[in-house]
C-alpha cells in the first residue's frame, strides 16, 4: 500500500481523491485554506499530490510544501489548471496534470512517479552503539527495544543522526525539524533536547553533544 498526501482546495470534491480510490494507495488528506497548506511532523509520504484551487497561483503553495519537513524532499505531483501549464517545467515538480484530467490518466501519471521512488533504495536503518533509528520505520531502538519518542522528538532525533559530527545551530534545527512557519523560539529545541537525553539513556544520550555558543551535533 503506497502513502499518498493529497493537498487539496475540496477535500469532499477533490476530483483526485476519487481517481485514487482505484488504485493501491493510502491517501491522507489536508485542506488547503486561504492559501495555506500544513501538515504535521510525520513520517514522509512515497508522494505528494497539490491540488490547488482553481485559478489560484501554485507557485506559492509549492514554495510552502518545501517548508514543511515532512513532505519537503518527497516527489510531488501538481493538479495545474492550462493557463499555468507555461510555467510548469519551472516548478520543482515530479509531475503534472492538467485539471479535468481522466482517472485513468491520473493513476497513469502517480504510478509512473512511484515507479521511479520504488527503484529507490529504502532510508537506512542508522546504528551507534546500542542505538537504532529506523528512519523508514520511523522508530528509534535502544538494544532492540523501542524508544517512546513523540514525532518532534523523533524528527529531532532522526535529523541530529543523519548528520553525524556536524554542529547544528537551533535556528537550523527549528528550520530543518518544526518547519519555517513554526513561530516558536529556539528554547523549543532546548526543551526536546531535554527530553530525548532523557529518553535515550546515559550510555546513547553522550552521543548528544551541546556545542558551546552553536547549539547541538551528535558525535558518530
Amino acid at each position: 500500500m503506497r502513502r499518498v498526501f493529497l493537498f487539496t482546495w475540496s477535500p469532499d470534491e477533490s476530483p483526485m481523491r476519487e481517481a485514487l480510490r482505484f488504485g493501491p494507495h493510502r491517501v491522507e488528506m489536508f485542506a488547503i485554506r486561504n492559501g495555506r497548506v500544513h501538515c504535521p511532523i510525520t513520517l514522509p509520504p512515497q508522494l505528494v499530490i497539490l491540488e490547488a484551487t482553481p485559478r489560484a497561483p501554485v507557485a506559492p503553495l509549492v514554495a510552502q510544501l518545501d517548508r514543511l519537513p515532512a513532505v519537503r524532499s518527497v516527489p510531488c505531483l501538481l493538479i495545474l489548471d492550462p493557463e499555468w501549464l507555461s510555467m510548469a517545467a519551472r516548478l520543482p515538480c515530479a509531475d503534472f496534470l492538467t485539471r479535468g484530467f481522466a482517472p485513468a490518466e491520473a493513476l497513469a501519471r502517480v504510478d509512473r512517479v512511484l515507479g521511479a521512488t520504488d527503484n529507490m533504495p529504502p532510508p537506512s536503518r542508522l546504528e551507534f552503539g546500542a542505538l537504532t533509528v529506523d528512519v523508514d520505520g520511523h522508530e528509534a531502538l535502544i538494544d532492540d527495544e523501542p524508544v517512546t519518542l513523540t514525532p518532534q522528538e523523533f524528527a529531532l532525533l532522526r535529523h541530529l543522526v543523519q548528520h553525524p559530527g556536524r554542529a547544528l545551530n537551533r535556528e537550523n534545527l527549528l528550520d530543518r525539524v518544526w518547519g519555517r512557519d513554526y513561530f516558536g523560539g529556539v528554547r523549543t529545541v532546548d526543551i526536546h533536547v531535554r527530553r530525548l537525553r532523557q529518553k535515550l539513556g546515559a550510555e546513547v544520550q553522550a552521543r548528544l553533544q551541546t556545542v558551546r555558543g552553536v547549539g547541538y551535533k551528535w558525535r558518530a
